[in-house]
C-alpha cells in the first residue's frame, strides 16, 4: 500500500518522482500478489503493465507526440515552358482577396 504522509502542506507540495516511482512499485507488487477466489494467487497484469508504463514515462522512456516547427523551403515561381508559375509555397498566403492557385500568369 503508498505510503501515507504526515506533516504539513508544504511536505505535500514536496512529492517527487521518486515518491511516484516507489508508489508505482508497491502498487505492482499488490498487482502481483492479488488472490482471487479460494485465495489462490490471481496477478493482475493490466494494473501491472499501467504501473509499469507510468514508471517508464517517469523516467523519460516515453515521449507524447510532439509539435516541433519543420523547416519549409520558400518557393515563389518556377518557370515552365518559358512560362512562370506563382506557386508560394510556404508563404503566408491571404486567401481572403487572392486566389492562391497554380496560375500561369507571367
Amino acid at each position: 500500500m503508498p505510503r501515507k504522509r504526515k506533516g504539513t502542506e508544504k511536505n505535500r507540495l514536496n512529492y517527487s518522482k521518486n515518491d511516484s516511482f516507489e508508489n508505482l512499485e508497491v502498487i505492482q507488487q499488490m498487482a502481483l500478489n492479488r488472490k482471487g477466489k479460494d485465495d489462490e494467487l490471481n496477478p493482475d497484469i493490466s494494473i501491472f503493465l499501467k504501473a509499469e508504463e507510468l514508471k517508464g514515462k517517469l523516467c523519460g522512456l516515453y515521449s507524447e507526440k510532439s509539435n516541433e516547427a519543420m523547416p519549409v523551403n520558400i518557393m515563389g515561381s518556377v518557370k515552365v515552358n518559358g512560362k512562370e508559375l506563382k506557386i508560394n509555397v510556404g508563404e503566408d498566403i491571404n486567401t481572403e482577396k487572392q486566389d492562391d492557385r497554380i496560375t500561369g500568369d507571367t
